[in-house]
């Protein structure tokens, strides 16, 4: 008898005692600094480069601070009906923060989410209306490793930023129906071996490729056209020898490659472009 008191007396020690650290761990938060534009006239269309929201019909908030993960959900969890820009950022670590972001109907012109603990992009509507007003989908600085299905929606994209994520293949197939409006594609620093194109894409207006810091060990360009690129970075790509179907009539923009770079380029074929 005397024992069973004993262990019962020990086992609600070690639950207070369990309880107590819980009760004095402090809750994780997390740097947020966002501004959202909110338009309530939405009587127009399709957006138009050089768009601004008037004054008279659009709401500005900003907002910054130190938040719970169930803080940050909320905040990531606004009104995409009448909303035309939403800029989040945040300077903290986020290793713990892990959150998903659903883009439904929306009158977005701008998109960034930038280190917001994004494990998972996903897109809500499902019917054959194309998006004709997102410009801007920016997220860098996030653990997403695959493109979200429904890309192809998104036919007045200019900035496509997934730089900074866990990325290991990018199908370039998947921006065919953005490649008339697409100007910047950002996808560096991701552990991206391979870039898939199997079909003639004309990126007419794109001047920014970036595939630098990821793990390419090959790239065929064959499928490429890019009158406009001026800015193609792809250093540090260390197992990177050359670029099938790379000319320099094809990119005559293009500056050319550093011999001295922190590629292993071939310098038979690095002559025959530079």
């Amino acid at each position: 008898m005397g024992s069973l008191w004993f262990y019962g007396l020990l086992l609600g020690v070690c639950f207070y005692i369990s309880l107590s650290e819980t009760k004095s761990r402090p809750v994780e938060k997390f740097h947020y600094d966002y501004s959202r534009i909110q338009e309530t006239d939405q009587t127009w269309k399709c957006w138009k480069e050089g768009y601004r929201p008037p004054p008279a019909t659009s709401n500005k908030i900003q907002e910054s601070g130190n938040g719970t993960a169930a803080e940050i959900e909320r905040i990531l969890s606004f009104n995409q009906s009448n909303t035309v820009l939403f800029l989040y950022s945040s300077n903290s670590e986020n290793l713990n923060l892990h959150t998903t972001f659903t883009i439904e109907r929306n009158r977005l012109i701008r998109l960034l989410l930038d280190n917001a603990g994004l494990e998972r992009l996903e897109l809500a509507f499902t019917d054959r209306e194309n998006d004709c007003r997102l410009a801007e989908l920016s997220v860098p600085r996030n653990r997403l490793r695959d493109l979200f299905i429904g890309m192809e929606r998104f036919t007045a994209l200019r900035k496509l930023d997934y730089s900074y994520n866990l990325l290991e293949e990018f199908n370039l197939d998947r921006l065919v129906n953005t490649a008339g409006s697409l100007k910047q594609l950002l996808l560096s620093h991701n552990r991206i071996e391979c870039i898939r194109s199997t079909v003639q894409i004309h990126f007419i207006f794109l001047h920014k490729l970036d595939l630098s810091n990821n793990r390419l060990r090959t790239l065929d360009s064959t499928h490429w056209t890019m009158p406009q690129l001026e800015t193609f970075h792809v250093d540090y790509n260390r197992h990177l020898a050359s670029i099938d179907g790379w000319k320099r009539t094809r990119f005559p923009l293009v500056k050319g490659f550093d011999p001295a770079g922190t590629n292993n380029w071939n310098q038979t074929w690095l002559k025959s472009v530079q």
